[in-house]
C-alpha cells in the first residue's frame, strides 16, 4: 500500500509541477521602449512659427551597435554600447522619471495596427509622452500616421505623419515595432504654432 500511496502522490507532484510551469509559460511579458525624440521649427518656418527646438522626450537608448563587441573576435560577445530599453513601470536611469507604457501590435490583413503610449512621470525633460496610432506594413512608408507629443503642459499633434523603417534591424511583426516617424506640421493645441517633430521609437512585449 506505501508503494501504491507514494507512487499517487508521485503523480501529484508532477500534475502540480506541470501545471505551475504552464502558468509560467503563459504569463505575459512586460511591456518596454526605447524613444529618442526631437522638435524644431522645421525647414522654412522661423523661430516665432515655432519657439521650440532640441530633444523633446527620450526613454532609454539604442545603443550603438557600431561600437563593436567586447571581445571582437567573438561574434557572441556582449555589445559595447548596447541597447538600454526601460520596462512599463521602471526608470529612466540618466534623466529620471517613472516609465509608464502601454501598446498593441496587432497582425490585420498584410499589416498591423499599432496602438502605443509611452510616457516618461518626472520634471522638466525628465517628462513627457508619445503616443501613436496608425496601421504599419512592414518594410515601407506607412501613412497617414496618427502622433501626439507633449510635454510640461504643451502638445503637439498631427494625423498624417509618415514612418519608415529605415536601420537595418527596423522592423514591425506581431507585439512589436521599430521605426522612425517625422510630423513636418505637428500643431500646437494650445496656440497659433506649428512645428517639426521627429522621433525614433521601439515598443516590445506588446499585446497582440
Amino acid at each position: 500500500m506505501f508503494r501504491r500511496h507514494h507512487f499517487i502522490a508521485s503523480l501529484v507532484v508532477i500534475g502540480v509541477s506541470t501545471s505551475l510551469s504552464a502558468c509560467a509559460d503563459d504569463e505575459v511579458a512586460t511591456p518596454r521602449v526605447v524613444i529618442d525624440s526631437q522638435i524644431s521649427p522645421g525647414a522654412g518656418r522661423s523661430n516665432k512659427e515655432c519657439p521650440e527646438t532640441g530633444t523633446w522626450i527620450q526613454i532609454g537608448s539604442f545603443g550603438n551597435p557600431a561600437a563593436g563587441r567586447v571581445d571582437e573576435n567573438n561574434p557572441e560577445s556582449p555589445l559595447k554600447d548596447p541597447p538600454r530599453p526601460v520596462d512599463d513601470g521602471g526608470e529612466e536611469i540618466t534623466l529620471g522619471g517613472r516609465v509608464a507604457v502601454t501598446c498593441s501590435v496587432i497582425p490585420r490583413e498584410d499589416g498591423f495596427d499599432v496602438a502605443a503610449t509611452a510616457q516618461l512621470n518626472g520634471a522638466g525633460t525628465a517628462s513627457g509622452l508619445l503616443k501613436i496610432t496608425g496601421f504599419f506594413k512592414p518594410g515601407q512608408t506607412n501613412e497617414p500616421i496618427d502622433i501626439i507629443m507633449s510635454r510640461d503642459g504643451r502638445a503637439y499633434k498631427q494625423a498624417n505623419c509618415k514612418t519608415s523603417f529605415v536601420g537595418p534591424l527596423q522592423t514591425v511583426a506581431a507585439g512589436r515595432v521599430w521605426a522612425e516617424v517625422e510630423c513636418d506640421t505637428s500643431e500646437y493645441e494650445q496656440g497659433q504654432r506649428t512645428c517639426n517633430t521627429k522621433a525614433q521609437f521601439r515598443f516590445e512585449n506588446c499585446g497582440q
